[in-house]
C-alpha cells in the first residue's frame, strides 16, 4: 500500500490508440504529429466533461471523472470526433482508439490513481473494439437510461490479472 494514500471511489476512462506500435514502425514522425493532434482533441473534450487526465504513456491516456455519466459521454464525444476527423485520412494516417470505463476504488498517489479501479478500467479498453468502448456492470447500470447510444452485453469477461470475471457492456 502507497505510504500516506487516501482512497476514493471514482470514475476512470482509459484510452490508447489500436495498432500505435506499427504504426510508429512505420510512420515514428508522422503517427507522432497525429497523437499530438489527437491530444489536443481528447484534452479539450475530456476539461469539457469536467474530466482529468491524471497519466499518460505513450499512446494511451487515463482520465479520471466524478460522474460516470460524464466519462461515458465525454468517452462517446471522443470517439464521434475522432471518427469525423479519421473520415478524411487515408487508412494509413487513421488513429483509432479503444476505451473502457470503469466506476471502482483506487488509491490516491499524489495527483496519480492506482488500484483495481483503474486496473479493471484498462482491461476493458483492452477488449473494447477498434473505435468502440467497453464499460463495465455498474457503469452500464448508471447511464443505461441516460445515453441514447446502444450498448451490447458482451457478458461476463475473464480480464487479464483481474480476480473475478466482470460483466462488460
Amino acid at each position: 500500500m502507497v505510504e500516506d494514500s487516501q482512497n476514493k471511489n471514482t470514475t476512470i476512462l482509459a484510452m490508447d490508440v489500436v495498432g500505435y506500435s506499427a504504426k510508429m514502425n512505420v510512420d515514428e514522425r508522422g503517427t507522432t504529429e497525429k497523437l499530438k493532434s489527437a491530444r489536443i482533441i481528447i484534452e479539450k473534450i475530456v476539461a469539457e466533461g469536467s474530466g482529468r487526465v491524471f497519466n499518460t504513456a505513450g499512446d494511451s491516456f487515463m482520465v479520471e471523472f466524478n460522474s460516470t455519466y460524464n466519462a461515458v459521454n465525454t468517452a462517446i464525444k471522443i470517439q464521434k470526433k475522432l471518427y469525423q476527423i479519421n473520415e478524411t485520412l487515408e487508412l494509413k494516417d487513421k488513429l483509432e482508439f479503444r476505451m473502457g470505463v470503469n466506476l471502482g476504488d483506487v488509491i490516491i498517489d499524489g495527483t496519480n490513481l492506482l488500484g483495481d479501479g483503474v486496473n479493471v478500467a484498462a482491461r476493458l479498453e483492452s477488449i473494447a473494439p477498434p473505435g468502440g468502448i467497453c464499460v463495465s456492470e455498474i457503469v452500464y447500470n448508471l447511464v443505461k437510461s441516460k445515453i441514447s447510444e446502444g450498448f451490447l452485453n458482451k457478458g461476463k469477461q475473464k480480464l487479464k490479472n483481474i480476480k473475478e470475471e466482470i460483466t462488460c457492456y
